[in-house]
């Protein structure tokens, strides 16, 4: 038969050697308070989900001093946007007439409206480029685009004089 011994910490004392009679009452002779605290924090433009800020010596305290706080950022995905890199894209509906005789239209912006052109015979799913209307890179400050991407809208319903109208043309073109 053999003998197990190990060793621990006193709990007690924690090491110290000696035991304090009267203990703090915040926090019971532990050393340390837990405490809740704001931060202002300022996200630099450009992050993106998956990026860590580092704020200096917001971290828990230990032999050392202080840590280091790490926040790992969770961007919300945006209504109207998406990103792709320092690339937003964003989707612009305008009707059939617009789409074939061309167009200026309002589309959103990061900063605001702008007006953008629209080519006669512009097709579904067309994308257009906003240079510098995109996100700024979180290290080189380089602005990405914005990319618009042309939805049409075709009438559900023609009253019987839009109908003739598109017909006749439809004849013309010689597709009917």
């Amino acid at each position: 038969m053999g003998f197990i011994s190990f060793t621990q910490t006193c709990p007690n004392c924690r090491g110290e050697g000696a035991i304090f009679k009267n203990r703090c009452t915040k926090c019971s002779g532990q050393g340390r308070v837990k405490i809740k605290k704001q931060l202002k924090v300022t996200i630099p433009q450009g992050v993106d989900s998956g990026s860590v800020l580092r704020l200096k010596g917001e971290g828990n305290y230990g032999e050392g001093g202080y840590g280091d706080l790490y926040l790992h950022i969770e961007v919300k995905p945006h209504i109207l946007f998406q990103r792709e890199g320092d690339d937003i894209k964003c989707k612009a509906k305008i009707n059939v007439f617009k789409a074939m005789l061309g167009a200026e239209i309002e589309v959103p912006t990061l900063s605001g409206n702008v007006k953008m052109n629209i080519p006669a015979g512009t097709q579904p799913n067309a994308t257009f480029r906003l240079r510098g209307k995109g996100m700024a890179n979180l290290r080189t400050k380089r602005v990405g685009d914005e990319l618009v991407e042309i939805e049409i809208e075709i009438p559900r319903r023609l009253s019987n004089n839009e109908r003739n109208v598109l017909l006749e043309l439809a004849k013309e073109r010689g597709e009917s």
